[in-house]
């Protein structure tokens, strides 16, 4: 073979040689991206919406509770500090995927759905929906099914899982979606008697029905669709999932989630 044939054969190897090393470096650096444009930033900024009692929203304007302790800790664990952006239960997913924040760091279900467009850390808790129904209600509601008709109301918070949940399970039942709702504005709808049905997380089953006359469907402590509850992140950022999980899982072995889950997750706060 002719050396300039060979010149050539060894010039195109170095070639696709060098490109694979590129392409592999660009991978990497695509992983580190996030985590580290936060690091380089010094700043995590966090979706957060009002969630009793995970989340809890002080008159001020100040943020308590499990979820902003639990992120104001992830700060001092990546060394950044934390800026909470406000946002709803309607718009939290979609300003996750505008940039509006880096993570949801709001009590956020991992529903299969939310999971094809955003990712998911370990669940730090698990819950589903459970249809709370007043003792005197005058349509006999002794079953999921007695539910799934037309004469039926359910109230829940338009976007929440439990919207997701009440449409997939009470098909025909009618629906009242409080936008941006609080537990309060859905007792206040059973209480009214505007509706008959009252969906939430099967969490708020035990302090709701301590203070209030109401019985739960279906009897299962997990309510339907139970599904871990985390803290979202965009898709692709491998090492801010890492990082993350690492954390929960230290807060985890070490007894801070579950301490803090007695201090914080208390029929006072659920009722806020």
């Amino acid at each position: 073979m002719p050396r300039t044939s060979i010149r050539n054969i060894l010039s195109v190897a170095a070639c696709i040689l060098s490109l694979m090393l590129v392409a592999g470096v660009g991978s990497a650096s695509a992983e580190q991206d996030g985590l580290a444009k936060i690091k380089a930033a010094g700043v995590l900024r966090v979706g957060i919406a009002v969630d009793p009692p995970f989340t809890i929203q002080e008159a001020g304007g100040e943020w308590k509770s499990f979820n902003p302790e639990l992120v104001r800790k992830l700060g001092d664990y990546l060394g950044v500090k934390i800026e909470f952006v406000a946002t709803s239960w309607t718009t939290i997913v979609a300003g996750l995927q505008t940039n509006k924040y880096d993570i949801i760091g709001a009590s956020i279900n991992a529903t299969p759905e939310r999971q094809q467009v955003i990712d998911f850390t370990t669940p730090y808790s698990y819950t589903g929906t459970s249809f709370l129904i007043r003792k005197d209600n005058a349509k006999n509601l002794k079953s999921v099914e007695d539910m799934n008709k037309s004469e039926v109301v359910v109230t829940f918070v338009t976007g929440s899982d439990n919207d997701e949940a009440t449409r997939k399970f009470l098909p025909n039942a009618t629906y009242r979606a409080i936008p941006n709702g609080s537990v309060s504005d859905l007792i206040s709808e059973l209480e009214s008697k505007r509706s008959d049905v009252l969906s939430t997380s099967s969490y708020l089953v035990e302090p709701l029905e301590s203070k209030y006359p109401y019985y739960a469907l279906p009897n299962d402590p997990n309510g339907v669709l139970p599904v871990g509850i985390s803290w979202g992140l965009p898709k692709e950022s491998p090492a801010l999932l890492d990082a993350m999980n690492k954390f929960l899982d230290q807060e985890t072995k070490n007894g801070d989630i579950d301490n803090m889950k007695k201090q914080w997750l208390t029929v006072e706060n659920s009722l806020k």
